[in-house]
């Protein structure tokens, strides 16, 4: 498997359920989004405008503090509620749990605990999604079944943050300059519903870009006090895609809790499931 199919796997398995998911099916470049409104295409020709001079400030010292409190984090533990809603076919689906994320050398490390999921009202078996720095594991309950997937070699150090490398720009650690130049970002006032003390924080691919073929927009709410974002929207599908992820209970007290290295064990039930073994391409596959 290649780098930008390694990728795909992590951040749509693992990563993506902080913030997106369904980005390993491509799909055709969506029409840009018009001043107007979400969902209202605008002619080819035409350019998103320039922010005001003072939302521009606004704008700038926002990204700034979000790319600095990325190079302070190593490590956060949350809660983490993520819903997919497809607005064509009703579905509606909803997970719960918790998240841990570690900063360690040489790539970072998470857990993703999915407790309870609900799909059209119904309620599902619990998920995991576990990255040890080399290996991606997905397990799921319902299927007696855990998938490992090599994402790097032994000692190979993969990013995650870069926005230019990576198919999604994860909800930190990212530079403020790589955002200007593949979005287009506004700020949008605060209506009934929204996260308290939030700054709305609009940002549309640029034409041509890569996220262009996979997203019309995301929207990142950024809490004031802790300069991270509480809660992520990505749109796709002229709208009817609507991908959401939560993070209720971040605070700075979900931040820097020297969390335990064996907080990333292989869970207890994991034992008595069926192991399922994808290694890197030309890799050799390990003898029983």
């Amino acid at each position: 498997m290649n780098l930008w199919g390694r990728w795909r796997v992590i951040v749509a398995c693992g990563l993506g359920s902080l913030s997106a998911c369904s980005l390993a099916s491509a799909q055709p470049p969506p029409p840009p989004v018009a001043p107007g409104g979400p969902g209202t295409p605008a002619a080819p020709s035409e350019a998103a405008p320039a922010p005001a001079t003072g939302e521009a400030e606004r704008i700038d010292a926002i990204l700034t503090q979000l790319e600095r409190r990325g190079d302070d984090i190593k490590d956060i533990r949350c809660q983490v509620q993520f819903r997919e809603l497809d607005k064509l076919s009703g579905s509606d689906r909803l997970k719960e749990g918790e998240i841990l994320f570690a900063v360690v050398q040489p790539n970072p490390k998470f857990l993703i605990r999915f407790d309870r999921t609900t799909i059209d009202g119904i309620v599902g078996k619990r998920e995991w999604y576990l990255f040890d720095g080399q290996w991606l594991f997905e397990a799921n309950e319902r299927t007696q079944r855990v998938t490992k997937r090599e994402i790097a070699e032994p000692d190979e150090k993969v990013d995650l943050f870069d926005i230019e490398t990576a198919p999604f720009p994860l909800p930190f650690g990212q530079k403020k300059d790589k955002i200007l130049r593949h979005f287009e970002v506004s700020l949008t006032e605060p209506k009934e519903g929204d996260p308290a003390d939030t700054d709305h924080v609009v940002c549309i691919p640029k034409p041509g870009s890569r996220l262009e073929r996979n997203y019309e927009k995301l929207e990142f709410f950024i809490r004031r006090e802790l300069h991270l974002p509480v809660k992520v929207v990505m749109t796709k599908s002229k709208g009817y895609e609507v991908t959401t992820a939560s993070f209720p209970d971040l605070s700075a007290a979900s931040l820097n809790r020297d969390v335990a290295k064996d907080a990333f064990a292989e869970p207890q039930d994991w034992k008595k499931y069926e192991q399922v073994i994808e290694r890197l391409e030309g890799a050799e596959t390990p003898q029983p």
